[in-house]
């Protein structure tokens, strides 16, 4: 009787779960119906079409999951829906942070994205930098990263870490461009 039970909550359980999961993954549009009229199919207006450009120029090194988030949120959030912009002011600034760092992001009177400024600490190098260090700086240890990019339309994307090494006579910080 207990089997039974058992099996019957498993069951139930493992139902629930796909019900939920189907729903989740609905990718559908949203289809608004009037009366005496055809559905209407509403898409969402993304701000990758106002950021393209920071996304192409800034697109982030796979091994940078973090700093990618970072630029993923920045890029989809459209500005020109925030109730605290206002285009006929110009220049807009809105701080964007997550919990490895902080963005300042400046957007333009049409809400396309002009400057970024990125800073974000303990994240993970990749493996050419590492093997640099490594070479250079054989018996040191990297004890702490930090992650900087600096982005102005018109001009080159800036990337470099920072990195804090130790090892037994003291520490140093070191600055490797990408």
């Amino acid at each position: 009787m207990k089997t039974t039970k058992n099996y019957f909550k498993v069951t139930l359980g493992v139902f629930l779960l796909t019900t939920v999961i189907a729903f989740a993954n609905n990718n559908d549009p949203i289809v608004k119906k009037k009366k005496n009229a055809s559905a209407e199919v509403i898409m969402p207006v993304s701000a990758l079409k106002w950021n393209k450009e920071y996304v192409t120029e800034v697109h982030e090194n796979s091994s940078q999951y973090d700093a990618k988030f970072l630029s993923g949120k920045i890029s989809e959030w459209d500005v020109r829906n925030s109730a605290k912009f206002d285009s006929s002011k110009g220049r807009f600034t809105v701080n964007f942070k997550s919990n490895k760092g902080y963005a300042k992001v400046t957007y333009n009177e049409e809400g396309s994205i002009i400057k970024v400024q990125k800073y974000l600490k303990n994240v993970r190098i990749p493996i050419d930098i590492q093997k640099q260090v490594s070479e250079k700086y054989g018996d040191w240890l990297i004890v702490q990263t930090k992650y900087n990019v600096s982005y102005e339309v018109g001009n080159d994307v800036e990337k470099s870490y920072i990195l804090t090494l130790k090892n037994e006579s003291g520490k140093k910080k070191i600055r490797m461009k990408v």
